[in-house]
């Protein structure tokens, strides 16, 4: 059975790199994408092997608020892990103008991606 895979969105290479060892630990592919627009396109081409995307909100293209309205509105249904270095009252605050659910502040760890993929996936995903 092939892997499913996990789509991170960071502009920050170091992000990147550092996200996808931690995804990969826990057993899932990792798709990266450094920006936005670059997301939503692999996002678009690899949909039916996608079952999370984990999207940084400040990005200098495209926001990652904006990229999961627009995934959200193709894709209902869609996981997505928001992270970002702003504290999560300033993002709902400034950013989406309401709660958000599923978010991680970085640094990323490895814990609080596993505890996190495993409330949106279900326990025995990760």
């Amino acid at each position: 059975m092939k892997k499913k895979s996990v789509l991170l969105v960071d502009d920050e290479k170091i992000i990147r790199e550092i996200g996808r060892e931690m995804i990969e630990a826990l057993g899932f592919n990792c798709i990266t994408a450094k920006n936005g627009n670059e997301g939503l396109k692999i996002y678009r081409e690899n949909a039916d092997e996608i079952i999370l995307v984990v999207l940084d909100v400040e990005m200098p293209d495209i926001s990652g608020e904006k990229v999961s309205r627009i995934l959200s509105e193709e894709y209902p249904g869609i996981k997505i892990v928001f992270v970002s270095g702003y504290g999560k009252e300033y993002l709902e605050k400034k950013i989406f103008k309401k709660k958000i659910n599923n978010f991680i502040s970085k640094p990323l760890n490895v814990k609080q991606l596993s505890s996190k993929f495993e409330k949106m996936l279900g326990e025995n995903s990760v």
